[in-house]
């Protein structure tokens, strides 16, 4: 049985067209058991299921207070109903670590929230979030649709093993200061204010201890043996600058994944809220919600051009479709070509417009 703490709501700002208006968020937040402790998370918006699995700490009602955060929550909301949960240990959640996390059970915590949501959802994975997600598409994979891999990895063998041991004893001994030093990291760029802020917000997340007790289990994890059999269909996203987890950590972890795409994003913030989101919303919405469905009675357009002009219509290139459907941009550019003359129309802008009227996509 699930109980529910209730919903919290801000005025918040988002963008749309370029300018900004106000909207009326609120996030329902709900508690499960897993292993005999109790498990939160948060729902927002309406639509199919997107887990966005939790990072290194987290706290559910921290992070709702930073706008940035709400608005990429709000962005996702328009399309999905928005689910995020505080790991065992940390945040809303009990704090109880007894037992010590491992990966199998933090994959039990992901598997609970997805069984509440129906049985069946897409994981947006950042972090050391991508470990549970991708153990539980091994060994439940009728329970994963997609993953969306953020800023992850399967194994942090990149740092040398006596700076593993100083940086979790430093969170262990010096917690206000690694918390400090970590919110930096994670957005480089970001002012006093807001590393202030996120400092705050992971000191109220989790206690010394517990930090340093998930960050030993975040960066001693290897996956290289179990990415391998994910065969779930996942889109691996990574900044070019991440400074937290290097590039070439995603690249790895792409490269392992037998159905996947690796598309690197500009910007060095760890965190996917910062920098220039419309990036990554275009990868996202190239990914979310392109499905091959069938062809539809009336619609002169194949399944592929209908896939085609979903992306057109999401404001991609024919570079960025192309690299979405792993297909070439001259194969994109006459699909484009076929599309406009089947419709009779001169224009990609129009031709997205009329398909949307007319139920073709």
């Amino acid at each position: 049985m699930a109980r529910r703490l209730g919903a919290t709501g801000h005025l918040a700002e988002m963008a749309r067209g370029g300018q900004y208006v106000l909207l009326h968020m609120t996030q329902d937040i709900r508690f499960l058991h897993v292993d005999g402790r109790e498990l939160a998370y948060a729902v927002l918006g309406d639509g199919p299921p997107l887990v966005v699995g939790p990072r290194w700490v987290s706290h559910l009602e921290g992070e709702w207070d930073d706008p940035e955060q709400r608005a990429f929550y709000g962005e996702l909301a328009k399309t999905h109903t928005v689910v995020r949960f505080d790991r065992i240990g940390c945040g809303l959640s009990s704090r109880s670590l007894d037992p010590r996390p491992t990966i199998e059970s933090e994959s039990r915590q992901l598997e609970a929230i997805v069984d509440a949501l129906g049985g069946e959802a897409t994981v947006f994975a950042s972090s050391c979030c991508c470990l549970a997600a991708s153990q539980l598409a091994v060994r439940a994979p009728s329970k994963v649709s997609k993953i969306v891999f953020f800023g992850g990895y399967a194994s942090r063998n990149d740092i040398p093993e006596p700076t593993k041991r100083s940086l979790i004893e430093f969170t262990r001994t010096n917690w206000t200061l690694a918390a400090q030093m970590f919110a930096g990291l994670f957005d480089p760029h970001a002012s006093g204010d807001a590393i202030r802020l996120y400092t705050r917000m992971q000191r109220a997340a989790a206690s010394a201890e517990a930090a340093a007790i998930f960050l030993e289990l975040d960066l001693d994890a290897d996956l290289r043996e179990v990415v391998p059999h994910v065969q779930t269909p996942s889109l691996v996203l990574h900044r070019r600058g991440d400074r937290t987890v290097p590039i070439g950590r995603g690249r790895e972890l792409a490269s392992l994944l037998p159905n996947a795409r690796f598309v690197p994003l500009a910007g060095d913030a760890h965190v996917p809220w910062r920098d220039d989101r419309r990036e990554l919303m275009r990868a996202l919405a190239g990914f979310l919600h392109v499905e091959a469905a069938p062809e539809r009675d009336g619609s002169p357009l194949t399944s592929r051009e209908a896939e085609v002009l979903r992306l057109v219509a999401t404001g991609m290139s024919n570079r960025e479709i192309a690299g979405t459907l792993v297909l070439s941009e001259h194969t994109v550019h006459r699909h484009v070509a076929n599309i406009l003359g089947k419709l009779s129309l001169s224009s990609r802008a129009a031709a997205a417009a009329h398909a949307t009227r007319a139920g073709l996509i």
